[in-house]
């Protein structure tokens, strides 16, 4: 079963998206072979009000439960958060919660993100950062978004040692503990026609990783045929493709 850690819908104000819809997201899982998604709304990252993004990402999957998860997206510099976090984690059944710093105007290493990562565990939710939401050479002028400095990401992960972090769309490990519990998705570590995802599996350990397409955003199929190529055993393959990030979900 593979289990797609990051996907989207919603549209993007930068560039034209060819599907946008959550009906459109499930046929192209049906044509990837892809049963189950963590589905974040695009629109939580501009609105000024980034809570109606999530009853926005509640109303379009509301009916599609068994195969898309939401996750909430909640900026903690904005009044009432924690009454908007409580909602998405009690009335939507949202289990992760995104964290979009440069969107939202802060950083990882302010006393707000503190708080909302904390307020999340407190909740039992697994938090999700993000790399980077747009590759830099192709980013529009207006976008505010920006790579994720990997200080701070490994400073607010080192805050919180009995929680467990989702790293998606990262290049590279941020983490330094021994225990597998920052879970990272495969988008970013391909290259060498596949061969540094298998490099990066082979010295980090298959449990590490999970299976993130970053589609509607972009295409789909790039990290399916990376993890091909990586030519892992199956228990392994088993893992990454969808074992972890369920693993990961359960325990909370």
């Amino acid at each position: 079963m593979i289990y797609d850690a990051d996907t989207w819908a919603g549209q993007w104000p930068f560039r034209s998206l060819p599907r946008t819809t959550v009906a459109e997201l499930l046929s192209l899982m049906d044509r990837l072979g892809i049963e189950k998604a963590l589905v974040a709304n695009l629109h939580g990252l501009l609105y000024t009000d980034v809570h109606e993004a999530n009853h926005e990402l509640h109303a379009w999957t509301r009916k599609h439960r068994d195969r898309l998860s939401p996750a909430a997206t909640i900026n903690p510099t904005y009044d009432g958060w924690r009454r908007d976090l409580r909602q998405c984690r009690e009335e939507f059944s949202a289990t992760i919660l995104k964290m979009y710093p440069d969107y939202h105007g802060y950083s990882l290493r302010d006393h707000a993100a503190r708080e909302l990562v904390q307020a999340a565990g407190e909740l039992g939710m697994i938090v999700a950062l993000t790399g980077r939401v747009v590759d830099p050479r192709g980013r529009h002028r207006l976008d505010p978004g920006r790579e994720v400095d990997s200080a701070d990401a490994q400073d607010l992960i080192g805050r919180f040692p009995d929680l467990r972090f989702l790293m998606l769309n990262f290049s590279s490990r941020v983490d330094k503990d021994e225990s597998p519990r920052c879970l990272y998705s495969i988008t970013r570590f391909m290259g060498e026609n596949g061969l540094r995802l298998g490099k990066q599996i082979r010295e980090h350990g298959a449990a590490r990783f999970c299976v993130g397409t970053t589609m509607l955003l972009r295409c789909g199929t790039p990290a399916l045929l990376g993890l091909e190529k990586c030519g892992l055993g199956r228990r392994e393959n088993d893992a990454v493709s969808g074992g972890n990030l369920n693993k990961l979900l359960a325990v909370r």
